[in-house]
């Protein structure tokens, strides 16, 4: 704690009782408490801010740790799916979508193709 013997601490309380009284004593020790609990909050916050502030920083930094990305599940698919080489503006709205139906078009050729290569290769056939 605040590596306090036991007499210390009884001294401590006996004074207390001396200043305070007997009678504010109970209400001295809640507000005590309050002030105790409202304080670990306010660590608790701060500590959770920079935290979170240390994980921004090494995702822009490119220092991200694997678990450090979930913020992406919030993003709509369209933008969690953007190329890495992709800048804004730089296509328009119809070039974006011409080559999103490329890309749609493609996977679903190779999902296509997936189930004979899988069957060439059962029957020996490459």
């Amino acid at each position: 704690m605040l590596d306090l013997s036991w007499v210390e601490l009884f001294f401590v309380g006996v004074l207390a009782l001396i200043i305070i009284g007997p009678k504010d004593l109970p209400e001295f020790f809640q507000m005590f408490g309050r002030f105790i609990r409202k304080m670990k909050k306010t660590y608790a916050d701060l500590q959770g801010g920079m935290n979170q502030l240390t994980k921004e920083v090494n995702i822009v930094s490119g220092k991200a740790q694997p678990g450090d990305e979930s913020w992406r599940a919030f993003l709509p698919e369209d933008i969690r799916n953007l190329p890495a080489d992709f800048r804004p503006g730089s296509m328009s709205a119809e070039q974006h979508a011409e080559r999103k139906a490329k890309i749609d078009n493609a996977r679903r050729q190779a999902e296509e193709a997936k189930p004979k290569t899988e069957i060439q290769k059962e029957s020996g056939h490459e």
